[in-house]
C-alpha cells in the first residue's frame, strides 16, 4: 500500500510539474523575452552572413559562433514559435535537471519520491520563474553539467566531455563542473572535453570559411573582453564581485564601476571558497555516494556566483543543493536523526533571503546581494549536514 501511494504521490508530483511549466510556456511564447532576442538575432545574422558579433551592439551576443549557428534554425522561424520552440527546450532541461540531481545524489536505483520532485523546484522558483520569462539559457546549460558529471560516473566518458565542453563555452560556472571531475580522477572525460571543446570552436568554420571563422571567432573574443566592466553593479547581477562593487557604491559612487578593487576583492573571495569545496571534495570522496556528493552540492552553490558578471537566474543551480538538504532534512529524516537544528536554521535563512515580494524589497534585497548570500547560507548548511554525516561515521 505504501508503495502504491509513494507511486501515485509520484505521478502527482510530475503532474503538478507539468502545470507548471505548462504556465510558464503561455507566458514564455506570447511575452518579450530581451534575452532570447538576443539569441535571435544571432541567429538570424548567420543566416544572412552578417557580423554576430558587431562593436556598437546594445545586447552582446556572448556565446561561441558554433551557439549562433544552433539559434539560426530558431531564426528561420517567427518569433512567437521560436519562442516556443526555445521553451520547450527548457522545460526539457527543467525536468533532466530534476531528474539528473537525483541521480547525482542518490543513483540510478533510487526513484525521486515526491517531495524532492516539488520542493527543490518551489524552494528555486524564482530563478526557474526568471529563466523563462526572458527566454536564458542556463536552464540546458546546468542540465549538461549535471548529466556531463553522471555519465562521467560511468565511464561514457565521450559523452561526459561533449556535455561539459558545451556547458563550459555557453557559461563559465560549468568549470567547476570540471574541476568536480579533476578530483575524482575522471580524467579520460576530461580529456574527451578538451577535444570537443576544440571541434565546436573550430567546427564554425565549414559555415563561414577559413576568412569568415577568423573574423567571427575573433569579434567573440573581442565580445568577451569587453564584458569585464559592463553591469558590474546593475541590481540582477548577483555575483561576489557584484556585491562588493555595489557596497563600494555607497562610499564612492559610480567609481566603483571601473574600480579593480572590487573585482580583484570579490574573485579573491571565490577563490577562497572554490579552494576550500575542492578540498571538501577531495576529502569526502572516498565515502558512501550521498555523503561525497554533498561537497558536489558546495559546487553548485559557488556556480551561480562564480563569475563577475553572474544573473540572477544562474541561481537556478541552487536546486541541486536543495533537493540534497531536502532529502536529509525531510525525505529522508530517519537516516539523519542527528542532523543539527544548525542545518535546519543555515537552510531556513537561504529559502528566506530569496522569498524578497514587491518591488521595493525586491530591488533592496538584489542591492545587497541577498540571493549571493542566501547561496553562501545553503553551502554552510550543506557543509553542516556533511560534518553531521562524518560524526556519525567515526
Amino acid at each position: 500500500m505504501k508503495t502504491l501511494d509513494a507511486n501515485r504521490a509520484r505521478q502527482l508530483a510530475w503532474l503538478a510539474i507539468a502545470i507548471y511549466l505548462v504556465g510558464l510556456g503561455i507566458s514564455a511564447t506570447l511575452r518579450a523575452q530581451g534575452d532570447f532576442n538576443v539569441y535571435y538575432l544571432a541567429g538570424h545574422r548567420v543566416l544572412h552572413g552578417h557580423a554576430i558579433y558587431p562593436p556598437d551592439d546594445s545586447g552582446r551576443f556572448l556565446y561561441a559562433p558554433i551557439f549562433a549557428i544552433g539559434f539560426a534554425p530558431l531564426a528561420a522561424l517567427p518569433r512567437h514559435l521560436a519562442q516556443f520552440v526555445f521553451f520547450a527546450i527548457n522545460a526539457f532541461s527543467l525536468v533532466e535537471l530534476i531528474l539528473g540531481a537525483g541521480v547525482v545524489l542518490f543513483g540510478r536505483e533510487r526513484q525521486l519520491p515526491a517531495a524532492l520532485i516539488i520542493v527543490p523546484v518551489l524552494l528555486s522558483f524564482r530563478f526557474i520563474d526568471n529563466n523563462f520569462d526572458h527566454g536564458q539559457i542556463n536552464l540546458p546549460t546546468l542540465a549538461l553539467v549535471v548529466w556531463a558529471i553522471i555519465f562521467s560516473d560511468e565511464t561514457h566518458d565521450a559523452r561526459s566531455g561533449l556535455m561539459l565542453a558545451a556547458a563550459i563555452l555557453i557559461k563559465p560556472f560549468a568549470i567547476l563542473a570540471a574541476l568536480h571531475l579533476a578530483i575524482r580522477r575522471r580524467f579520460a572525460a576530461l580529456g574527451w572535453a578538451v577535444i570537443a571543446g576544440l571541434a565546436l570552436i573550430v567546427l564554425p568554420i565549414v559555415i563561414f570559411g577559413p576568412r569568415g571563422w577568423i573574423d567571427q571567432t575573433g569579434g567573440y573574443a573581442t565580445a568577451i573582453a569587453s564584458m569585464t566592466n559592463r553591469y558590474r553593479t546593475m541590481l540582477t547581477n548577483q555575483s561576489a564581485v557584484s556585491a562588493v562593487a555595489r557596497l563600494m557604491s555607497l562610499r564612492v559612487g559610480a567609481d566603483a564601476e571601473t574600480s579593480a578593487t572590487a573585482t580583484i576583492f570579490g574573485m579573491g573571495l571565490e577563490i577562497v571558497l572554490v579552494a576550500a569545496v575542492s578540498l571538501w571534495d577531495w576529502k569526502s570522496g572516498h565515502r558512501e555516494k550521498f555523503v561525497s556528493r554533498l561537497a558536489l552540492c558546495g559546487f553548485f552553490c559557488l556556480m551561480p556566483s562564480f563569475a563577475p558578471i553572474s544573473w540572477k537566474s544562474y541561481y537556478a543551480a541552487m536546486l541541486v543543493p536543495y533537493m540534497a538538504l531536502t532529502a536529509a532534512l525531510l525525505t529522508d529524516r530517519a537516516e539523519n536523526k542527528s542532523a543539527p537544528k544548525i542545518v535546519w536554521t543555515l537552510f531556513a535563512l537561504s529559502v528566506a533571503l530569496n522569498l524578497a515580494t514587491g518591488n521595493y524589497l525586491n530591488r533592496v534585497a538584489l542591492f545587497y546581494s541577498a540571493h549571493f548570500f542566501s547561496s553562501l547560507f545553503a553551502l554552510a548548511a550543506v557543509f553542516a549536514l556533511w560534518l553531521t554525516s562524518e560524526a556519525a561515521q567515526a
